[in-house]
């Protein structure tokens, strides 16, 4: 693996059993993700995408092969190792957000810096920063329940972005949105990477989304078989 290789997979597989039905995603996938890149992550519903998703960001483990991160081999490394790889080397947007509802958007955002320890000038210029940047600034001091859905991935794209990770891994950010939304998300995800730097994989069942990332992992259908 080079240096500039930030995620190897080698001869992924994950199975779960379902009554007499055993469900096989990935069929030996196998892939490498540089330092810069934007991959996106294709296949229709059901062939694994957010699986992966969770098998990169150390929160559920293959059931073969090889998945690092960092150089790191996931699987021998601890749940405390892993936790500290997510909360500052990762940045992490999936579907369900996890914004703190009693926080507002400003404080959603600025959580993560508070947590890491960074003094009140520095949050408060970087907070600024990403709220301009998502287009939000308006939208501080308010909760997340009183955003649109499409404010919310925005808010949560800024706070995966808070901690400087060395990599986003984003879960079908432009998934259930209207396209006027979808239109004002795709020139911010080319940014996440034009003008942050940001090297990123995401899932995404768009083909116009996909075409934004400068490469394709396309998920297969998975295997199924019967007792």
């Amino acid at each position: 693996m080079s240096d500039s290789t930030i995620v190897s997979v080698e001869g992924l597989q994950k199975s779960f059993r379902n009554g007499q039905v055993t469900i096989s995603l990935f069929n030996g996938l196998s892939f490498n993700v540089r330092e810069g890149d934007f991959v996106a992550v294709t296949g229709s519903s059901g062939t694994g995408k957010t699986t992966l998703m969770n098998i990169i960001a150390g929160l559920d483990m293959p059931g073969k092969g090889s998945v690092k991160v960092f150089g790191k081999e996931l699987s021998s490394l601890g749940s405390r190792h892993l936790a500290a790889m997510r909360a500052h080397s990762m940045g992490l947007l999936f579907q369900t957000f996890g914004l703190v509802n009693d926080l507002t958007v400003k404080e959603n955002i600025e959580l993560t810096l508070y947590l890491s320890g960074k003094k009140k000038a520095v949050r408060e210029r970087y907070v600024h920063e990403l709220l301009q940047f998502f287009g939000i600034q308006d939208k501080a001091q308010l909760t997340p329940p009183s955003l649109s859905f499409g404010e919310a991935k925005k808010v949560g794209m800024a706070r995966a972005l808070a901690s400087e990770p060395e990599i986003l891994l984003l879960d079908e950010p432009t998934g259930n949105l209207d396209p006027p939304s979808v239109n004002v998300l795709l020139p911010i995800l080319r940014g996440l990477r034009h003008i942050y730097g940001k090297t990123i994989i995401m899932t995404t069942n768009s083909l116009r989304a996909a075409t934004i990332a400068n490469r394709q992992v396309h998920l297969e259908r998975p295997t199924i078989r019967t007792a």
